[in-house]
């Protein structure tokens, strides 16, 4: 079904970006530009970043599936030491009244790691397929941009080709009318013409020059939309070769054919949404169930009446070891509700990204329908234009041919020149149009990747 373009372009791509740098012209079809632009393109690289951004989330959280170990250290000193109250007789003293006693050294310090691991935690595993979920629908993401990108760059690509067109007949145009007017001035001479005939084709010169102005200023404005588009500097030189629309081949309405819903990139992002919606409301709801720790801790304590024995570790320092481990168990009981709150939110968050779905994939089937019946009446079109810019030049090179004898009136020819410019615009046009169809074909079924492959 695709329409083969047999066009060259010279293009120079002289950028000021580190990515890409061409120093010489060199010829390039689409799929060049469209390398291009999926290389330089700022909503495709923004699209690459959040992927890289959704790893580093994946990593954070499967740290909590993970051994969380932590070092401590301290050094303290006592100033008011702890004071320990003793019954009667306790410690020496009398038996009638308690007996105080200051507890503990006056420095000390400790140096102390600990450990856990989890090992049944059904949030945190869930959360870990969420965050991988996210993975994906990143993915889909950058490709949802780089399929706009190759549409983009693609319409405009075809549109600044079509001016291009325009100006090769504009110029056409004008030069048939310098011919004649060239020719007609001796017979103006010779008295075998009149001024107004003569000066109805200076009129008509002055307008078709005008309209050449304007048609290669519509050029220059595509070129610079389609280097923004691209993501390339306003000041890269970028040069399209004309296009010989006659080397142009038509496909028949068989060729054409009727694509199928395929695998739009639109459904598929719907698609990992409402999977990684799923699997959040899951972790959500997972909270409610209780958590399974191991642990294990490890202190090195050291006490002393003097800052250099803490440090030193002796003359009367006291040291000794303490450490223990276990399993930790946390039941939730009651949260006030909040957890149930939020499972409800995101249940119904994927309640409507269903509904999203649907309505997405009506509308798609509706373009895709539109953008087939858009090719059939724009190669129905080519083919009734094909014969009648054959025509009309027929008639325009009879009419020249009998106006150069005298048989023909200058409004004849000025008509029929007319009629075969705007036969061949007409034309130009729809192929135009047909290229723009295909491209939303291509669009609505999912090949645009396609392009660039």
């Amino acid at each position: 079904m695709k329409l083969s373009t047999k066009t060259f372009m010279a293009v120079l791509l002289s950028l000021c970006s580190a990515a890409v740098t061409m120093a010489q012209t060199k010829p390039a079809s689409l799929s060049d530009l469209l390398k291009v632009a999926i290389a330089e393109n700022p909503s495709i690289q923004v699209s690459e970043l959040e992927e890289e951004n959704v790893e580093q989330q994946i990593v954070e959280t499967r740290a909590k599936t993970l051994p969380q170990i932590n070092g401590s250290g301290n050094a303290t000193n006592n100033y008011k030491r702890q004071v320990l109250v003793l019954p009667g007789g306790l410690g020496g003293g009398s038996s009638d009244s308690p007996t105080k006693i200051t507890a503990g050294t006056m420095y000390g310090s400790a140096v102390a790691v600990d450990a856990s691991q989890p090992v049944f935690d059904m949030a945190a595993f869930t959360g870990l397929k969420a965050s991988r979920a996210g993975r994906e629908y990143a993915e889909l993401n950058t490709k949802q941009s780089k399929e706009q990108v190759i549409h983009d760059v693609s319409a405009q690509y075809y549109e600044v080709l079509s001016s291009m067109e325009e100006v090769r007949l504009q110029r056409q145009s004008t030069a048939i009318l310098e011919q004649l007017i060239t020719a007609s001035e001796g017979q103006y001479k010779s008295g075998l013409l009149k001024k107004v005939d003569l000066d109805r084709m200076h009129v008509n010169l002055i307008n078709t020059r005008s309209r050449l102005t304007q048609a290669e200023n519509d050029v220059a404005l595509k070129m610079n939309k389609l280097k923004v588009i691209m993501g390339i500097p306003l000041a890269t030189a970028l040069q399209l070769d004309t296009v010989n629309i006659d080397d142009v081949k038509i496909p028949t309405l068989e060729d054409a054919g009727v694509s199928q819903m395929g695998s739009r990139t639109e459904l598929q992002s719907l698609d990992a949404q409402i999977r990684l919606s799923t699997l959040q409301r899951n972790a959500i709801r997972a909270e409610n169930y209780p958590k399974l720790n191991l642990y294990f801790n490890y202190s090195y304590n050291v006490m002393g009446n003097t800052m250099g024995e803490v440090l030193t570790g002796q003359n009367q320092a006291i040291t000794y070891g303490m450490g223990s481990w276990g399993l930790r168990l946390q039941v939730p009981i009651f949260s006030g509700l909040s957890r149930h709150s939020r499972a409800a939110q995101s249940e119904i968050k994927i309640r409507q990204l269903h509904k999203q779905r649907a309505a997405k994939e009506l509308e798609l089937d509706a373009s895709l329908e539109s953008a087939n019946i858009q090719m059939r009446n724009t190669l129905t079109t080519i083919r009734a234009q094909q014969e009648n810019v054959s025509l009309s030049e027929q008639v325009y090179n009879a009419n020249l041919a009998n106006y150069n004898l005298g048989l023909s009136s200058l409004t004849d020819l000025l008509d029929s020149q007319t009629a075969f410019l705007e036969a061949r615009n007409i034309y130009v046009k729809s192929m135009l149009n047909y290229k723009l169809a295909e491209l939303e074909t291509m669009r609505a079924s999912g090949t645009l990747m396609q392009m660039i492959q």
